[in-house]
């Protein structure tokens, strides 16, 4: 059995615990007894990605994290949108997979006109731009209103309606404008809707509610199972950084890791 560690972007600020704890049991099931998965928290706060310093911050922080997992795991999921796919697979040796990364691969095989739904409108060019730059076509982005807060997700561990209306309002859009399967523009949103039953949207069956959790769950074992054959990312298309230059990557990568958890804020 394959060791997994499943980093979430977001500091694991004790308020939230009921949110942690569901997606914590979520991907063990997802794993379905094929790996050992450990979630594990970025220490450091950047403030989300909704800027470009911001993000590049985020970013580094999503780095070193996977970097120092990587020593007790034999693959690695960042389980949120916005992640660094590239630098990640860059800097590691294990397989590695992202949610938009995952989205991108399966969205292109299992569906025509497919519609991610997100948490903000300021996100939405955001998560467009990341899928593009990850291949996928086809795909439209958008958001419910009002947008969500940690608060607002963390209550629907045990209440959902209010979400998931918030949600399925923004997916009958996505329908009338063409698309034939929906996925939950965070993590989050996908643990709640699977755990909830909230599979398809309302008033069309036939679409289906994706959870990207699973479909990077998916696509990280089918990578192990690739690398376990001798099919890896390539040397050219992923530059790993050697001598001298590992050697301040990784020491770089201690300092930024090093400090204490940062406090409470919104997701994303």
């Amino acid at each position: 059995m394959i060791r997994l560690t499943w980093i979430e972007a977001t500091v694991g600020h004790p308020a939230h615990a009921p949110l942690w704890q569901l997606l914590a049991a979520h991907v063990e099931r997802l794993a379905a007894g094929r790996a050992q998965v450990r979630l594990r928290h970025v220490v450091t706060d950047a403030g989300g990605i909704r800027t470009p310093a911001n993000r590049l911050l985020s970013d580094a922080s999503v780095l070193t994290t996977a970097m120092d997992a990587e020593t007790s795991s034999d693959a690695i999921v960042v389980g949120c949108w916005g992640a660094p796919t590239l630098a990640v697979r860059d800097a590691v040796t294990v397989p590695a997979s992202t949610l938009t990364d995952a989205v991108a691969r399966a969205a292109g095989s299992l569906a025509r006109r497919a519609a991610v739904v997100t948490v903000a409108p300021v996100l939405a060019p955001l998560f467009a731009d990341d899928l593009i730059a990850h291949g996928a076509s086809g795909l439209t982005v958008r958001a419910y209103e009002p947008e969500s807060t940690l608060a607002d997700v963390t209550r629907a561990v045990t209440d959902p309606a209010d979400l998931i209306a918030r949600f399925d309002t923004a997916a009958r859009r996505a329908v009338d404008g063409g698309a034939d399967a929906v996925i939950a523009g965070c993590a989050y949103l996908g643990a709640l809707f699977a755990e909830h039953g909230y599979t398809a949207v309302g008033g069309a069956p036939d679409v289906p509610v994706w959870d990207p959790n699973a479909l990077a769950m998916e696509h990280v074992l089918s990578l192990s199972r690739l690398a376990a054959v001798g099919i890896r990312p390539t040397d050219r298309g992923f530059p790993r950084p050697r001598g001298e230059r590992a050697s301040a990557l990784a020491a770089a990568a201690r300092r930024l890791s090093d400090g204490t958890p940062s406090p409470e804020r919104t997701p994303a």
